[in-house]
C-alpha cells in the first residue's frame, strides 16, 4: 500500500471541514501505519485502499463527515474488516460510541489491537457476524463499505438501526443498479431511500472512478 504522509490526510480532513485536523491526521498516519504492518496476517488491504488510498480515505471522511452533519451518536460497522470507515470515523468523531461487527477472527483482533494504539476508547469490537446482534443492539447508525449488495445487506443492517436512524452504505460511483435490486428488501425490512450523495474529493486527488453515499432511513 502506497504511504499517505500526514500533511496530506490534514489536507483532506479540511476540505471536509474536520477540526482539529493536526490531530486526527496524525491518527490516522498511525492507523494506514498498523494496517501496513498487519495486512499479510490479517488479509487486511482491500483493492481501493491497496491503490487508492487517498481517495479511499476520503471517501471514509466523507461518511464521517456525513454523520457527524446528523450529529449521530452510535454507529456500527457491520463487515468492519480491517476499520477503513468504522475506525476513521471514530478518529474523526472521538465522541460517538463506535461499534465495529467483524466475524474474522483476525480482523477483530487486529481491530481491537488498533483501538488500543490509537487511545479510541469509545470503540468496541464484536467478533460475530451481524445477523447475530438483531433483537439485541440498536444503533443511530449503522454504516458499511465493501461488505456486499445493498439487497443482501439492507436487511441485516436496518434489523440494527433505531426508528429513524440511518444507514449509509459507501458504494460505487453509480449505485442505481443495487438500489433498484434492493427495492423490494429495503421495503420488507422497514426502511426507505431517502438520498444517494456523490462523494467530492479534494481537488489534490486523482482517481479513475468515484464513490456514492446511499442513505437508507429506518421507518
Amino acid at each position: 500500500m502506497g504511504g499517505v504522509s500526514t500533511e496530506r490526510l490534514e489536507e483532506i480532513l479540511s476540505f471536509y471541514g474536520i477540526n482539529e485536523s493536526e490531530t486526527k491526521a496524525r491518527q490516522l498516519a498511525r492507523y494506514l501505519e498498523a494496517v501496513e504492518e498487519k495486512r499479510d496476517w490479517a488479509g487486511l488491504v482491500s483493492k481501493g485502499l491497496g491503490l487508492r488510498p487517498e481517495a479511499a480515505v476520503s471517501e471514509s471522511v466523507a461518511a464521517a463527515a456525513e454523520l457527524g452533519n446528523a450529529a449521530v451518536a452510535s454507529v456500527a460497522d457491520i463487515g468492519a474488516g480491517g476499520g477503513l470507515l468504522g475506525l476513521v470515523i471514530a478518529i474523526v468523531w472521538p465522541g460517538a460510541a463506535v461499534t465495529m461487527v467483524e466475524s474474522s477472527t483476525r480482523k477483530a483482533a487486529f481491530l481491537l489491537e488498533a483501538k488500543g494504539a490509537l487511545g479510541l476508547e469509545k470503540v468496541s469490537v464484536i467478533n460475530k457476524r451481524a445477523e447475530a446482534l438483531a433483537g439485541s443492539q440498536a444503533f443511530e447508525a449503522v454504516v458499511s463499505r465493501a461488505a456486499g449488495r445493498l439487497a443482501d445487506l439492507a436487511p441485516v443492517a436496518l434489523a440494527l438501526v433505531e426508528s429513524g436512524g440511518r444507514y449509509l452504505a459507501l458504494k460505487s460511483s453509480e449505485p442505481q443498479g443495487e438500489i433498484d435490486e434492493a427495492g423490494e428488501a429495503i421495503r420488507a425490512s422497514g426502511g426507505k431511500v431517502i438520498d444517494v450523495l456523490s462523494v467530492d474529493y479534494p481537488p489534490s486527488i486523482s482517481f479513475e472512478s468515484g464513490a456514492s453515499l446511499v442513505i437508507l432511513q429506518k421507518l
